[in-house]
């Protein structure tokens, strides 16, 4: 399937897709590294699954075993999966889409993970909304997964990257205990901003907590660009380390 956008950007319905050969089934299992996941070819740039990001999903081993993992924004729950099946003691996973936590659900139940066993919660909302009730609840996570997108029209929850993201993380911050301090893992799509490090510096200012860079991180090396083509280098992975209170 070749998907072909246009020039001036990408709008709904806008995406070109051209099938050489046979036309790929609606739905399609997969298997990265083993883990199957269900794709769908024809659905434009949304096939489910984001190759990408392949090794980060791996790298949140180190960061999710025995911990309370919020997922944000986890479309159909690839990074969810990735923490369930790396041994985190729960999953919560919120996104504005219904359809899309329905697909996440099916993904775990390819793992073999039962999406109705209380440790793993699926929750439609606004993620903005949601991160101010559990702060309001006083509720904690260990590890906090924020992959948001550049931007988002949607008329229940307008959100844009560069007013919105330090806000996010500091709501995110807010809710790593201060005993002990968590994780929060930061993506950004560097082509259409700044990158993720100022969104960080200004979200933990606002959340009055201290924070180490422990890993920044973009492409795998089946990306590679020319040197000369800063575009092309267009993802940011942080690991941030929020210190426990002293």
């Amino acid at each position: 399937v070749l998907k072909i956008r246009p020039k001036g950007g990408v709008k709904p319905g806008q995406i070109k897709q051209e099938v050489v050969g046979e036309e790929p089934p609606e739905k399609l299992i997969v298997k990265e590294m083993g883990i199957p996941f269900e794709v769908h070819l024809m659905g434009g740039l949304n096939v489910g699954l984001f190759t990408d990001m392949r090794e980060h999903r791996q790298g949140l081993r180190r960061f999710v075993r025995g911990a309370r993992v919020l997922n944000t924004f986890c479309y159909t729950g690839a990074l969810s999966v990735a923490a369930a099946r790396f041994g985190a003691a729960s999953v919560t996973s919120v996104d504005l889409s219904s359809g899309v936590l329905k697909w996440g659900m099916a993904n775990f139940r390819l793992s073999g993970l039962n999406p109705e066993d209380p440790r793993y919660v699926f929750e439609t909302s606004d993620v903005i909304r949601f991160m101010e009730k559990e702060v309001d609840r006083k509720a904690q996570y260990d590890s906090i997964i924020l992959d948001p997108p550049t931007y988002s029209a949607a008329r229940s929850s307008a959100w844009s990257m560069k007013n919105d993201y330090p806000d996010l993380i500091a709501l995110s911050a807010r809710l790593i205990p201060e005993e002990q301090g968590g994780f929060i893992w930061v993506s950004a799509n560097t082509h259409k901003s700044k990158g993720v490090v100022p969104y960080i510096l200004e979200g933990i200012k606002k959340a009055k907590r201290q924070a180490q860079i422990i890993e920044l991180g973009g492409l795998p090396p089946d990306y590679p660009t020319p040197a000369a083509w800063e575009d092309g280098r267009y993802l940011e992975v942080c690991q941030l380390h929020i210190l426990p209170e002293l």
